[in-house]
């Protein structure tokens, strides 16, 4: 059978050698192309014979950890350590902080690989800022940037830093994802794994909380593979590192179902037919879809089942509110001075970590002041402007976006291919064992409330508006009604103007 992957337009067909000695030291190359399209072949094939003949070091910078022992092995397998070293951005940022940096003239290119790092993992990673100035510095250094989602730093290079760029474009193509789907509650995602196991297939899982994954993986043991970063020390000792480097070097895992969480959301690859599930439980979407590409398929017939764990517009409206919430304190320092800022927020920690300290040395001495991360800025507000787009399209307003991203949308007939799983069973149980139930007070409407779980920037909503617009937003067959009623009370009639009851509902039926 023909690989499917011969058949797409990759990297080195549509960059050359000719093509690389136009560039210019300073001047930034962006290649953008989907996972599979050939950018690290590129790189240490057709930009390394080309370093070669010319004297030329090539440094490769990867954000993952289990990237680079993927890579290193790879590079040292193929005889080619002699042009091409390969570091973590990690290491610039601490050797900055701490060492008084690295010497990184010695490079004729710089390849940031899956460069999106720098915005997508500001997010935790407050000193993603320092290594991105670092590289952008380096003027003597031609600089190439690659990434299938790196959309957001490409925009900062152009508008914040005013810097041209050189712009390489592969076509994306996502034939590879056979169905799309969502689905609601955490409750799903032991019922997928027991599906995958008893029909004996495999599929993967991306977790964004180690908690969460460790918590599926216990259920399954025996059929499971787990991974985490070093980061999650209380669960990293039930990594299987050797079957971990076993399934980097083979590119393949023999259990059924591989639980991960974002720490292998890029760079590795896993090349197995058998493998056609994929399931996404982490709301960045520059990530989610580094996740789906750890597939690479090897045919037109080896696709994907895609399940993405739904936001409803509820909470994206808290997500939102959180986003604007952490630009407050960088806009007041951006028009105020130190003083008035730690005057107006006195005692006050910024969380987002978007304000930090930095010391000033002028010669004479030195100042202590506070200075805006204007990566983490610049992603709050990519945040909130994708938020609000994702509102736009109305109700399953996220499903809609990503449905549309992933090529699930006929704009001739406006038609969404996609699927809602109703996984929200504990709530639809409780729906339906206490429709009809009157709820006189604000007391008795206290389980309700707790069940249903229903937040905005973590705060717990009790307004009957906002628990109908989450129902109907995971089209629950459901909706609380208020009416008023009269009841006897210690022998004396008393009424009651707001009492709640679960009334079954067709959302669709206006």
């Amino acid at each position: 059978m023909a690989n499917c992957e011969q058949k797409r337009v990759r990297v080195a067909d549509k960059i050359t050698e000719k093509d690389i000695a136009t560039w210019e030291p300073g001047q930034p190359v962006i290649i953008t192309a989907g996972t599979g399209a050939g950018k690290s072949y590129f790189i240490k094939n057709v930009l390394y014979q080309y370093a070669k003949d010319n004297g030329h070091r090539i440094l490769m910078l990867i954000h993952r950890k289990l990237c680079v022992e993927q890579f290193k092995v790879e590079v040292k397998e193929d005889g080619k350590g002699d042009v091409i070293e390969i570091m973590t951005y990690q290491k610039i940022e601490q050797n900055e902080m701490h060492e008084g940096g690295l010497r990184l003239r010695q490079y004729k290119y710089i390849v940031c690989d899956e460069f999106h790092y720098f915005i997508s993992d500001a997010s935790f990673n407050n000193t993603t800022d320092i290594s991105f100035k670092k590289i952008i510095g380096m003027d003597n250094a031609i600089k190439v940037f690659m990434s299938a989602t790196g959309e957001d730093v490409e925009e900062y290079i152009k508008d914040i830093v005013k810097v041209k760029t050189i712009n390489y474009m592969i076509p994306f193509d996502w034939s590879f994802i056979s169905t799309l789907n969502f689905y609601h509650s955490d409750a799903s995602l032991p019922e997928f794994a027991k599906a995958v196991i008893e029909k004996d297939e495999k599929g993967i899982f991306f977790i964004q909380q180690a908690t969460k994954a460790y918590a599926l993986y216990k259920e399954f043991p025996r059929h499971s593979l787990f991974n985490c970063s070093k980061q999650n020390e209380k669960y990293y000792k039930y990594v299987n590192m050797d079957k971990i480097g076993q399934m980097l070097k083979e590119q393949r895992f023999e259990e059924n179902i591989l639980i991960t969480t974002s720490c292998m959301d890029a760079g590795v690859n896993i090349i197995d037919p058998l493998v056609q599930f994929v399931f996404i439980d982490i709301k960045d979407v520059g990530s989610l879809i580094q996740c789906m590409g750890r597939k690479r398929p090897q045919s037109p017939d080896d696709k994907i089942h895609v399940f993405i764990k739904a936001i409803n517009n509820q909470q994206l409206g808290g997500l939102e509110t959180n986003a604007k919430r952490q630009l407050e304190m960088a806009d007041y320092l951006k028009g105020h001075t130190t003083e008035e800022w730690v005057k107006k927020y006195v005692r006050q920690i910024d969380k987002s970590q978007t304000v930090y300290d930095d010391v000033i040395d002028d010669g004479n001495e030195e100042t202590c002041t506070k200075k805006v991360n204007d990566l983490m800025y610049h992603k709050n507000r990519l945040d909130i402007e994708e938020i609000h787009h994702m509102k736009g399209f109305g109700d399953f307003g996220y499903c809609r976006y990503l449905a549309r991203k992933f090529g699930k949308y006929d704009p001739g007939t406006e038609f969404y291919d996609y699927a809602v799983i109703n996984g929200n069973y504990g709530l639809e149980n409780y729906l339906a064992t206490h429709a009809g139930q009157v709820m006189l007070q604000r007391k008795d409407r206290k389980e309700l409330i707790r069940v249903m779980d229903v937040r905005r920037d973590g705060h717990l909503k009790t307004s009957r508006d906002i628990l109908n617009a989450a129902l109907k937003e995971d089209n629950l067959p459901y909706r609380i009604e208020e009416f008023r009623i009269s009841k006897m009370v210690d022998g004396k009639q008393k009424r009651y103007n707001h009492a709640w009851r679960i009334v079954t509902h067709d959302w669709n039926v206006n």
